[in-house]
């Protein structure tokens, strides 16, 4: 529970649940960790027997996807129920007869069995990141032998803005790994500091405020390529717009439309970028052996004819050849029959034309943009073309 009300009349030794109240103090630095959880909705599933499979560890964080995460979640859990507690019973008036401890567990309980509906039994990406955050000690502070607890002491905006990018990479480098459509719901997430004494430091905050899944079993093998990817996807800027589309398109509940606008944008994104990129190397594929000079002479006029003229079916030719040069002529032809029918689709809704949301081709859209973003993400390893493009525009 995160939020922005700055009373504590609500947290009182009658209700049982403060056995200090702490002067206020200047703020300081202290450190915090900070969680995230999601419901990988659709095409993985843990493998027999592993409870955890880390996928990525690096300075800004560790992200594993987990069997269970009730233990990893508790002291972030315990701040949420706090909250909870507050609300139901303290600012309520409904606390009396109850200890601090019951009136906690009966809130972790109700916040366990929301989230465990939730999750069900898909895996869960997980991830825990560590830093320093400044906190203000100028509102009341609330100790006991288990928690320190105050208000709206710092900016946990922020805190959970400086590893969202990180979130959107790790969730496609994942999705690549499987190639179908994947979703993520977000089942839980929050931060809590740490005391010099060890004991943790929750501030509290106050914001008042059916889709069928098909999973594969995740293979432990995939974790050397999904590191490597995210580290790719999480690094190169120039990514940043079609990956945070793809997670877009990949909330689960988003609906149909916006999920198909979500991932057109950030095919057509990967498209234009990866021309621009691969352009040259696209030429150099045309060239002819035998008449080397001749061969260039001419692709360099034709390149300069053409210009900026290209149009994005053609560079999806172009981006096909390069990233995918030993796919079969029926493999890339099958691509760009799909590509060019998810545009018409796209073009007809932009001049305002009717269309049936259930039916957009979104499996299809989706099996695009992974193919040919795992092809991007792998392009380092691939050897230059040495032959034409399987297709003729």
């Amino acid at each position: 529970m995160e939020a922005g009300c700055s009373t504590s009349s609500a947290w009182t030794a009658a209700d049982g649940l403060v056995s200090q109240v702490l002067a206020p103090q200047a703020s300081r630095r202290l450190p915090f960790t900070h969680v995230r959880a999601w419901a990988v909705m659709d095409s993985v599933r843990m493998p027999k027997d592993e409870l955890s499979v880390v996928l990525s560890a690096t300075a800004d964080g560790t992200y594993s996807l987990e069997q269970d995460i009730t233990e990893a979640m508790q002291f972030v859990d315990r701040g949420q129920a706090i909250g909870r507690a507050m609300l139901a019973g303290g600012l309520l008036g409904q606390s009396q007869g109850t200890t601090k401890e019951e009136r906690l567990q009966a809130s972790l309980a109700a916040l366990h069995d929301e989230r465990n509906r939730q999750i069900g039994t898909f895996p869960v990406l997980f991830f825990v990141g560590h830093g320093e955050v400044d906190v203000r000690f100028d509102s009341p502070l609330h100790e006991d032998d288990d928690e320190v607890v105050t208000f709206d002491a710092f900016d946990k905006g922020s805190v959970r803005q400086q590893f969202e990018h990180g979130h959107r990479a790790m969730q496609l480098a994942l999705a690549l790994e499987s190639g179908d459509r994947m979703r993520f719901r977000e089942v839980g997430g929050g931060t809590y500091c740490t005391m010099p004494s060890g004991k943790p430091f929750h501030s509290i905050s106050f914001h008042m405020g059916a889709e069928g899944s098909v999973s594969r079993s995740f293979m432990p093998g995939s974790v050397p390529s999904i590191a490597r990817r995210f580290a790719m996807l999480n690094s190169q800027s120039e990514l940043a717009s079609t990956v945070r589309l793809f997670a877009d398109m990949a909330a689960f509940g988003r609906e149909p439309f916006r999920a198909f606008v979500s991932g057109w944008t950030a095919l057509e994104i990967l498209v234009k970028k990866s021309f621009k990129e691969y352009e040259s190397e696209f030429y150099e594929g045309l060239t002819f052996p035998h008449q080397p000079e001749l061969a260039q002479q001419f692709l360099e006029r034709a390149r300069a004819s053409l210009g900026k003229s290209l149009n994005v079916r053609d560079q999806f030719l172009a981006m096909s050849a390069v990233l995918l040069p030993q796919q079969s002529t029926a493999d890339a032809q099958a691509d760009l029959d799909a590509f060019l029918a998810i545009k018409k689709q796209r073009d007809n809704i932009a001049h305002g034309g009717e269309f049936d949301e259930p039916r957009l081709p979104l499996a299809e859209l989706n099996r695009l943009l992974m193919k040919y973003l795992a092809a991007h993400a792998d392009s380092a390893r691939l050897k230059p073309l040495c032959s034409g493009p399987n297709l003729s525009p």
